[in-house]
């Protein structure tokens, strides 16, 4: 993860650190309100701010959407059909490639895994420590684990989960594709591809954009991925890396 990641990956776990802080302090002060309290005014400010950002990236959303549509109705060098792309994720998950649902549910859950077993060995080793203190230990080396595990699954803090699509289209202008009701473009030149041939399927990564709510990182699967490979290309900045 680069340095850019980790500090954006920081931004993301900034409202999560605060909260355990609080509570941590609450526990050793037998505050309440900060134990609880301090949850729903840290939410309350974090849903404000997400709001916030979704207003303001609004115009790119709606500019993005318009270059898909326009980029649609022009020459498609490759279409992916729904039922072929799906058929293509079940060959590759009975291979044992890891959907991002499943890498998600995994980042979650090994940080959540360390911190109630810490907070239990500690309990148990030393009975005398203070409830807060082990509380907190479990919480800070979880963090790591949280980092580690998010780097081994290959989530970028900084760009956002990768898109799996059902379908999509490789046009000359970039790869339109579908996400959350919406049509989307992933705009050319691609910055890098990442062939995994043994799966029939090519991570893209696009390009920077401007708000995280336009994906710019996609993981495609197809049938003819040396197809898929030779026409991406053609449009790629750097080589591609194959497995």
């Amino acid at each position: 993860m680069a340095s850019g990641g980790i500090i954006q990956y920081l931004k993301m776990m900034a409202p999560s650190i605060l909260i355990m802080l609080l509570i941590a302090y609450g526990m050793a002060t037998e505050n309440p309100w900060l134990q609880y309290g301090s949850i729903l005014i840290i939410m309350g400010i974090q849903l404000i701010y997400q709001t916030i950002k979704s207003i303001r990236a609004a115009p790119m959303l709606d500019t993005n959407m318009k270059a898909a549509e326009k980029a649609k109705g022009g020459r498609l060098l490759l279409t992916a059909a729904e039922r072929e792309v799906t058929e293509v994720k079940k060959q590759a998950k009975n291979a044992g490639e890891i959907g991002m649902g499943s890498r998600t549910l995994l980042i979650l859950l090994v940080p959540l895994a360390i911190f109630l077993a810490t907070s239990q060995i500690l309990s148990v080793v030393t009975p005398t420590i203070p409830r807060w203190q082990s509380y907190l230990i479990g919480f800070l080396l979880s963090l790591p684990a949280s980092t580690i595990t998010t780097m081994k699954m290959g989530v970028n803090p900084s760009t956002g989960p990768a898109v799996s699509p059902n379908s999509y289209y490789v046009s000359e202008r970039g790869i339109i594709f579908d996400y959350m009701g919406r049509s989307f473009i992933l705009v050319f030149p691609i910055k890098k591809l990442n062939v995994k041939k043994e799966n029939k399927l090519i991570e893209v990564e696009g390009q920077p954009t401007k708000s995280l709510f336009i994906p710019n990182r996609l993981r495609l699967f197809n049938q003819d991925v040396d197809q898929l490979q030779r026409i991406l290309t053609r449009f790629t900045e750097t080589k591609a890396d194959s497995t």
